[in-house]
């Protein structure tokens, strides 16, 4: 276990000053109920009042007070592995340490006050590496790249113009003594602040400047001192003088120092005042030279367990304000109440938060978490990339698509990396592969060292070109297959002819059958005809000569049907004359 808030610690000693204030003011109590009344009749004014109950709630204010105390001390325990990266550019400030740098033309001198700036940009830096050369007639390594400010800051201080004993200004030594100190691995993100009064003695700075421009470096050159020059003081007093016994002046070149920032892309900066300006020169550093990651590790991440006092703190708080000083019924039910809950719901007091149900898999819940967040911070990225993270954790990616877009647009450069990124994870669950190339391809132009987006990104251009190719196959197969069937109908004209033939007879067929259906219809529709005409007939008496005629007009078969029919009629016999 572990305390995050141990300043509050002192607190605890209000505990020991209540507890005898306590002791005083029931004592107090006592007597002053002594003095203003005589026992008899304080049993009959204080009937059903209990002292035991009084220092009850006096207990209870206490320990509320102590589980209050705790809970400012936030007690910690069980942990859990948090990755941490660390980001930022490498940063080598090579300072002119020379005689002529303590020339008086800038408050103090120009040395010291190179030194102090030098101080100031440490203040501002934000997780950068940091290294240090000193450099005269030759270059010296004063401080390697390092994240120990405080370490430089060391060496910073024993700067001074006696450090290196070989006289004169070899810019160009400074500048190939920077380039060997920076990570030969990695040429990525490397900067070189130069800080000089730029009278150079030996050596091509400018061809120097071209090397390193080639390695990755950027410098910015800093011109300390004034434009006409200023004398050299010396141990002892007075200035510098030639063999003449003119006083020297020192001159700086500023041409020199505009064509090496040139060279590689930085910037320069004459300082006449003594104010270097590295404030500025840092900003544009970090607009201008993209980040790498410098460091990377796990660290132990304690769980806050604060809660569980506090909770313990009211309650106690509860049961003080609930607790009379005449009766113990309402204490008893709620000891009853509180002892009576479930195990479940004992331990549901204590909710988890949002990251920790994300973090256990119910994301299901997470989600609804930060939906309950979002209502009360709606513009917030992070929180939108949170809720993307959810959502494709539950795999509902129309959701997480929309998230990761919000949050791709709104956030710093790092989230929207990461939120490209998973929108073109997004895109390939959804089977959009074209938009999950553009979403890895934009992932890319922000961080060119993802090695996961680049795996996704040929992962998914495969995919597609696979995909291309099997419709491609599949639309040439069906092609092939048409060509096929008209191939066949070409080679095989007698087939065709005998096929039409048959469908020919096979039509005359159908009609020769349907003409024969429709003549027995209409026969049919005839014999009816006269059959009704016969029952009307019939109801008179025909003559012999009627009838014969008659019969002479129906076919065989109605005869035949006809003669059943009228077979034993008491009008006429027609079985004689057939």
């Amino acid at each position: 276990m572990k305390f995050g808030n141990l300043q509050y610690l002192w607190f605890l000693w209000f505990i020991p000053g209540i507890i005898v204030f306590y002791f005083w003011a029931f004592k107090r109590k006592q007597k002053l109920l002594e003095r203003f009344v005589s026992n008899e009749l304080k049993e009959r004014l204080l009937f059903g009042f209990s002292p035991g109950r009084q220092k009850l709630k006096a207990f209870f204010i206490i320990v509320a007070m102590l589980f209050a105390i705790i809970s400012l001390i936030r007690p910690q325990w069980g942990f859990h592995w948090e990755e941490v990266k660390r980001k930022g550019v490498d940063i080598m400030v090579a300072l002119d340490v020379s005689r002529s740098m303590l020339a008086g033309d800038v408050s103090p001198n120009r040395l010291e006050r190179a030194k102090r700036e030098i101080i100031d940009l440490m203040n501002i830096m934000q997780g950068d590496r940091l290294g240090l050369i000193a450099f005269a007639g030759t270059s010296f390594l004063q401080s390697p790249l390092t994240l120990d400010y405080g370490a430089v800051r060391i060496f910073l201080d024993d700067l001074d113009t006696s450090l290196i004993p070989v006289p004169g200004t070899a810019i160009a030594d400074a500048i190939k003594k920077a380039s060997q100190s920076f990570d030969q691995a990695d040429k990525k993100s490397r900067v070189l602040i130069l800080i000089t009064d730029g009278e150079d003695h030996e050596g091509d700075p400018v061809l120097a400047a071209k090397t390193a421009s080639e390695n990755g470096i950027k410098i910015y050159t800093v011109g300390i001192g004034a434009k006409g020059g200023a004398p050299i003081p010396v141990q002892g007093g007075g200035f510098q003088k030639d063999r003449n016994g003119e006083m020297i002046l020192t001159q700086m070149n500023e041409t020199t120092l505009q064509k090496i920032a040139l060279e590689t892309g930085g910037s320069y900066v004459r300082s006449i005042t003594g104010d270097l300006d590295l404030e500025n020169i840092y900003k544009d550093i970090t607009e201008k030279v993209e980040d790498k990651e410098l460091k990377s590790g796990k660290r132990k991440r304690f769980e806050e367990r604060f809660q569980w006092p506090l909770i313990l703190a009211l309650i106690f708080i509860i049961l003080e304000v609930l607790v009379r000083e005449r009766s113990t019924r309402k204490l008893l039910l709620i000891f009853l109440m509180l002892f009576a809950l479930p195990q479940t719901g004992r331990s549901g007091i204590f909710k988890k938060d949002a990251q920790q149900l994300y973090d256990g898999g119910d994301y299901s819940k997470a989600v609804q978490k930060y939906l309950d967040r979002q209502m009360e911070d709606q513009d917030n990225p992070q929180l939108k990339y949170n809720l993307g993270n959810s959502y494709y954790k539950a795999k509902s990616y129309k959701e997480a698509y929309q998230f990761f877009s919000d949050s791709a647009l709104k956030g710093d450069k790092t989230l929207s990396q990461k939120s490209y990124y998973n929108l073109g994870n997004t895109s390939y669950r959804l089977g959009k592969l074209p938009e999950a190339i553009k979403h890895y391809e934009q992932a890319l132009n922000l961080n060119p060292d993802d090695a996961d987006a680049k795996y996704n990104l040929e992962f998914a251009r495969e995919e597609l070109k696979k995909r291309i190719e099997e419709n491609k196959k599949r639309q040439q197969q069906q092609k092939k297959q048409k060509q096929q069937q008209q191939n066949k109908k070409c080679d095989n004209p007698n087939a065709n002819k005998q096929q039409q033939k048959n469908e020919q007879k096979q039509g005359e067929k159908q009609e020769k059958e349907q003409k024969q259906k429709d003549g027995q219809k209409k026969q049919q529709a005839q014999e009816q005809g006269s059959a009704q005409k016969m029952k009307k007939g019939s109801e008179k008496k025909l003559s012999k000569e009627e009838a014969m005629r008659w019969l002479r007009n129906l076919s065989e078969n109605r005869k035949k049907h006809l003669k059943r029919r009228l077979r034993g009629d008491g009008h006429y016999q027609v079985e004689k004359d057939w």
